[in-house]
């Protein structure tokens, strides 16, 4: 790590707080405009763990026919971009080229990354971005 790194670094933990703050304020924003969709499953904060929702990852249901990929060319279609889910491990390239995990299947890391969709949340989002984004993921699962 370069001192310039560090330094940034040291900058950003001075207002974790407040980064912290605006993402648990736009997942709040996200759910409650997204909540009630049953194609979708939305990020779950457990009782013992506090999210800072890094990013706010939505999951296709696999019984509406699309996959997270189709769903991101609607999105992108109506100017909102979005990310597909990381893949798993034993999918990753350069793991696949060392061969390692060679043959392995793991259905449920499969599955997320096949229908898993993260949705803009940058901190500078407004609560009027959220909600253009929302009435567009909800018009594309009509």
């Amino acid at each position: 790590m370069t001192n310039l790194q560090a330094a940034l670094g040291v900058g950003q933990l001075e207002r974790i707080e407040q980064i912290v703050a605006r993402k648990r304020a736009i997942a709040t924003v996200y759910t409650e405009n997204l909540k009630g969709l049953s194609c979708i499953q939305l990020p779950v904060e457990e009782a013992w763990a506090k999210s800072v929702y890094w990013v706010y990852g939505v999951v296709l249901a696999d019984e509406i026919g699309l996959s997270a990929l189709m769903l991101a060319e609607r999105l992108l279609a109506r100017g909102i971009e979005t990310r597909p889910f990381f893949l798993g491990m034993h999918q990753q390239p350069v793991f696949q080229r060392l061969g390692l995990f060679h043959g392995e299947h793991h259905p449920v890391t499969e599955r997320l990354s096949r229908q898993g969709l993260y949705i803009p949340s940058g901190l500078k989002i407004s609560d009027q971005q959220i909600s253009e984004v929302s009435t567009a993921l909800r018009g594309c699962l009509a």
